[in-house]
């Protein structure tokens, strides 16, 4: 009797150590359903006393057990799962695998699809590693649709090694690759600038009679691109790829499975990071976009608008993706005039402009500050303004901090951007609202500037709440102990 309580004891310390410590006090085990006991051998020791175990014998800690759970079977389980995959939180798919566990509910192949597709679009390779081999223990066999996920899951996070690793074993247990497996494949190469691979398996998907569509041109593209060292024949290899993809379907013609996971997939291995905004969704332009990205990621603005050129020859429209990479490209160059001109261009002709052109055009005008980018930046938000256009906190903050550098002129860019952002009550990053305040005081705002009372208020609420205080800070008696703060921020703004 007492061995067993022994065992039971020991087991519930294992769990308890997946508490944090303030849960593992006495006031809050109560809340977790934890109860003290006492266990004595046969003569009457005492062998552990105050050890605790869960139960939930009682009405009450039933009752509070209920309250927190969240699932009780299969079904709410996987609809659990479903809200964190739909959210983009695939941090927490583990922990609801382990809850199952913990409540003995029995994952189903719905089940490890959704663990194993939402820790793919999180870039969790050991999440999704760990999955598969849980689904292969139990003894579900993997289907195409999985493996196709796992191999792309490799492939983004850079282990191409471990990517036709996966692909073997599926041909070892007698399961068929699909068109989307050779794709997955591709995009492996492609991150990794293996072209020689690349080729390879465009032989393999030849041997099965699977013909290139527009995404796999694309996966070749990028593998170009980021093949090393770069030269001329890069860029005359692209242009090859974009003749011979004149004609070619825009996806895979074949009915597979699975047609939501695959959905999935397909989003994250055609064209899910070619995208820069939601609204390209012309799978007609993958191609071509692929190429405009590649030359402009290499900084070659000739190339950009030779490809420019050649869509409009094909009767295409040249759309706010194409003219944001050859803003770019201007950008990175360090010819702002250029891409200013471009701009004012696409919107003469009477296209819109996205948000994604605007911000890329926005960020260059405030790097290196002069009279004319700042005067830019103003008319360029002024005009986003006018057109519905809004900055949110990440984007409001970052403008702010990089246009309250300027140490002349008006400060009326740094002002409007902190009235974009009041108008819609945006909270702004203390970072950015200390490089504003720095910069009124710097411009010698007058005091009762309606401004600079507002972010006063903000900088002094901070440094109440952290302790903050602005001038040296004093300096610890022993610099080399690190524990007791010798290293600390001496200007807080």
């Amino acid at each position: 009797m007492a061995r067993g309580r022994l065992s039971a004891i020991f087991l519930q310390r294992a769990r308890l150590r997946h508490f944090p410590a303030p849960w593992r006090a006495t006031s809050a085990l109560s809340k977790l359903g934890v109860v003290e006991y006492s266990c004595a051998s046969e003569e009457g020791d005492a062998l552990l006393m105050g050890q605790r175990e869960r139960t939930y014998s009682s009405a009450a800690v039933s009752a509070a057990y209920a309250a927190r759970n969240y699932a009780n079977n299969i079904a709410e389980y996987n609809r659990a799962l479903l809200e964190i995959n739909n959210s983009r939180r695939s941090y927490l798919m583990r922990d609801v695998y382990e809850d199952m566990q913990i409540d003995g509910v029995q994952p189903m192949r719905d089940t490890f699809h959704t663990l194993i597709t939402g820790c793919m679009k999180g870039d969790r390779l050991q999440d999704v590693m760990y999955f598969f081999d849980e689904m292969k223990t139990m003894g579900l066999v993997p289907d195409v649709v999985l493996y196709n996920c796992v191999i792309t899951s490799c492939g983004r996070c850079n282990q191409i090694d471990r990517a036709f690793q996966v692909a073997e074993e599926m041909e070892s247990y007698g399961i068929q690759p699909k068109h989307r497996t050779f794709l997955a494949l591709l995009k492996s190469c492609g991150t990794a600038g293996r072209v020689d691979e690349a080729y390879g398996v465009v032989r393999r998907m030849a041997a099965c009679g699977l013909t290139l569509n527009s995404s796999c041109y694309s996966a070749l593209i990028m593998a170009y691109k980021n093949r090393k060292p770069v030269n001329e024949d890069t860029v005359h290899k692209i242009f090859e790829l974009l003749e011979q993809s004149k004609g070619c379907e825009g996806g895979s013609a074949e009915g597979e499975a699975r047609d939501d996971f695959e959905e999935e997939l397909a989003s994250l291995v055609t064209g899910g990071d070619l995208q820069p905004t939601r609204s390209y969704v012309n799978r007609r332009f993958t191609v071509y976009f692929a190429a405009l990205r590649a030359f402009a990621e290499l900084g070659n603005a000739t190339a950009v608008k030779s490809v420019i050129e050649m869509l409009e020859q094909a009767g295409y429209q040249v759309d706010a993706s194409s003219v944001t990479e050859l803003v770019k490209c201007h950008i990175a160059q360090g010819d702002l005039e250029n891409a200013v001109t471009v701009f004012d261009k696409f919107v003469e002709s009477g296209k819109n402009p996205t948000l994604n052109l605007y911000i890329t055009l926005i960020q260059g005008c405030l790097m290196k500050l002069n009279a004319f980018k700042l005067a830019s930046a103003k008319r360029l938000l002024e005009q986003m303004d006018q057109r519905g256009y809004f900055l949110n906190t990440i984007i409001g903050s970052n403008l702010l901090t990089l246009a309250s550098n300027e140490y002349g002129g008006d400060f009326s860019t740094a002002n409007c951007i902190w009235d974009m952002m009041q108008k819609r009550n945006l909270r702004l990053s203390f970072r950015a609202v200390s490089a504003y305040y720095n910069g009124l005081q710097r411009h010698k705002v007058p005091e009762d500037d309606a401004r600079l009372v507002a972010v006063r208020e903000v900088v002094t609420k901070n440094q109440k709440r952290f302790n903050w205080t602005s001038g040296p800070q004093p300096v610890a008696e022993h610099e080399g102990d690190f524990e007791r703060g010798s290293r600390k921020l001496k200007e807080p703004f």
